[in-house]
């Protein structure tokens, strides 16, 4: 077997395992994004570090000073801090758009960074591109440790592919921005969404008055009801793309009593209708 043949039964391999972990049905530091009809977002805000790898189908993403086409083998990073429109295509094979999305943690950040112990710049773009297989072995020991449901092994591969990146020059993917206050607050509702939350318990979480809590806000140009609104959409984002369950059942899950309330926000904020990524 000569080494173009041994190359491509590997790649194979990868693209297999890869797949088969987006469609296991796991407790995961992971998303998985499945669609069946063409379509695409707007406004979709990335808050942390972000690594993705395309399995089927393409992407298109825009910023606002950047645009980048993916395709299935890709591996990529996306930058804390930003807004992005998207456009999904199914694959014509497979009739399925499939893609892995993991936001990566502090921890796994700090880790990758004491191993680098060197300066960082930002120097690189927004959104970082790479083919996938360039990052084989880390990403199948990761595959392979979330299936035996070892979180630790598992988030060590990940911060040797962040450390194989900084020896790629791109050791900026390592900066952590400082904690803003509508993102410590888009946490909270984030992982409590159907909570009714009110002003005043934020404020006494915080501490604050609510006119220093309005000002402090407005430094970071949002509100707290946008937030509120943009973390519970973003949940049902999530849930959209990887659960097969009614509208119904997720408009509720997002912290929304009706569904045509639920359908009307998200298509101020996403311009697109939730049905179109409905798997059910």
């Amino acid at each position: 077997m000569n080494i173009d043949s041994t190359a491509a039964i590997e790649a194979q391999h990868l693209h297999h395992s890869l797949v088969s972990l987006a469609r296991a049905d796991l407790a995961r530091d992971y998303l998985c994004i499945r669609a069946k009809n063409r379509h695409g977002l707007s406004n979709i805000q990335v808050n942390q570090l972000h690594m993705g790898i395309l399995l089927h189908g393409q992407q298109q993403i825009k910023l606002h000073k950047q645009q980048i086409s993916l395709s299935a083998g890709d591996l990529f990073m996306i930058k804390p801090d930003t807004v992005a429109d998207t456009v999904s295509i199914p694959d014509p094979a497979t009739g399925e758009f499939l893609s892995i999305l993991v936001p990566l943690c502090e921890e796994v950040i700090q880790a990758a960074q004491m191993i680098w112990a060197k300066p960082v710049t930002d120097k690189t773009a927004t959104i970082l591109r790479f083919p996938m297989d360039d990052f084989a072995p880390h990403l199948l020991g990761w595959q392979a440790a979330l299936l035996e449901q070892d979180l630790v092994k598992a988030r060590l591969c990940i911060a040797a592919i962040l450390v194989q990146l900084c020896q790629q020059q791109c050791s900026d993917i390592l900066i952590v921005p400082p904690v803003k206050l509508a993102r410590q607050i888009y946490q909270w509702v984030q992982e409590h969404p159907q909570y009714p939350w009110q002003s005043s318990e934020i404020e006494a979480r915080l501490g604050l008055s609510s006119a220093t809590l309005r000002r402090k806000l407005s430094l970071e140009h949002t509100s707290l009801r946008e937030i509120i609104t943009h973390a519970r959409l973003a949940y049902a984002l999530e849930l959209l793309y990887s659960n097969r369950l009614p509208l119904k059942t997720i408009a509720a899950k997002s912290g929304y009593q009706s569904v045509a309330t639920f359908r009307e926000r998200f298509m101020q904020r996403y311009q697109v209708d939730p049905g179109v990524l409905s798997l059910y």
